[in-house]
């Protein structure tokens, strides 16, 4: 048992022996280089750098030929830190609210709609005796013709973008149908202001020393409807019109609307920048006329447009088909405040 222990002390000097000798040949490496200032730990390839040492190489061989990188993600400048990337695409907001919102939708599958308009009505009804002529009522019927309009756009990704940029499909899908709705919505408007009855004020006498503001001219608006046998179920106005209705205050300073969702006589305030300010529109939106669809709204991709495959890119198409039609024009009353409120003083 002596002996043996004598024998695997000296196995373990050994041993011992030739690992002090490998370390030691390891610290002498790292002191050369740590007199060269390099650090092992942080340095990074840096591409200045590089290229300063191929430039400055005494290969003939190499410099005659040239030499290239492929550029990795370590191959960058010494020293750079990469930016985190956010999620999403930000933007200019969509508009909170569209006309087609405030409407009854149809359908039709062809490129017009043919619909009758009631032009007027003479009513002579009344209670007759036994054996005497019922008298005779009339009415004045016309036929309007409501063409299908085209609304469209297309844009240009590059397949890179698609393919790269997070999120882009989902901002293309709903940027675009945003931006064309808002193209809807004065196609509409135009169609309804041509239709609509002017303010007239002439339903109720205010007298030239009253007080006028905004609220009497779109109650007096929504009257004029009412005695149509309508009933106004929207009032579209600008927003900045909406903010001095806002702002609006009685004899003692209180205010007379209350913020955020307003209304008058129950009608809710609609503000959207698709009318001028210091104009309105008062409506029954959903009987007085009707957004007739012919196709919906449609979102194509193609990459065989033009010289799409030789410049790589995507055409992005949008379409849509509608015609409106205006069932009733005495259910819209339109006008500019300014005029409206001299007429109720008149």
């Amino acid at each position: 048992m002596e002996d043996f222990g004598k024998e695997i002390k000296n196995d373990i000097t050994e041993v011992k022996s030739e690992l002090q000798g490998k370390l030691d040949a390891l610290q002498a490496q790292y002191d050369q280089l740590s007199v060269k200032q390099i650090d092992l730990a942080t340095q990074a390839l840096d591409f200045k750098s590089e290229v300063k040492n191929k430039l400055s190489s005494t290969n003939e061989d190499l410099l005659s030929k040239g030499f290239k990188f492929e550029v990795k993600a370590s191959l960058t400048q010494a020293g750079t830190v990469a930016p985190d990337q956010m999620p999403g695409i930000y933007g200019y907001d969509n508009k909170k609210l569209s006309l087609r919102n405030l409407m009854s939708i149809g359908s039709t599958t062809s490129n017009a709609v043919n619909y009758v308009q009631e032009q007027s009505w003479t009513s002579f009804t009344g209670t007759t005796t036994e054996g005497s002529k019922r008298p005779e009522s009339g009415f004045v019927l016309k036929s309007e013709l409501a063409p299908v309009k085209t609304i469209g756009t297309f844009l240009k990704v590059s397949k890179e973008q698609l393919a790269d940029v997070l999120q882009i499909t989902s901002y293309i899908t709903n940027r675009a149908p945003a931006k064309l709705k808002e193209v809807e919505d004065k196609h509409i408007l135009d169609i309804l202001r041509v239709k609509a009855s002017q303010f007239t004020g002439t339903t109720v006498t205010m007298g030239t020393g009253s007080t006028v503001n905004e609220y009497d001219v779109l109650r007096t608006g929504m009257n004029m409807i009412e005695l149509a046998n309508g009933q106004a179920t929207a009032i579209l106005i600008s927003p900045s019109d909406k903010l001095r209705l806002e702002l609006a205050k009685d004899t003692t300073g209180q205010y007379i609307f209350p913020y955020g969702n307003m209304s008058v006589a129950g009608v809710p305030v609609v503000s959207s920048n698709i009318i001028e300010e210091g104009k309105f529109l008062i409506g029954d939106y959903r009987m007085g006329a009707e957004l007739v669809e012919r196709e919906g709204l449609s979102i194509n991709f193609y990459n065989q447009n033009s010289t799409d495959v030789e410049d790589g890119l995507v055409t992005v198409a949008l379409e849509e088909r509608i015609a409106v039609t205006v069932n009733n024009p005495a259910r819209f009353i339109q006008g500019d405040f300014v005029s409206a409120k001299a007429k109720l003083k008149s």
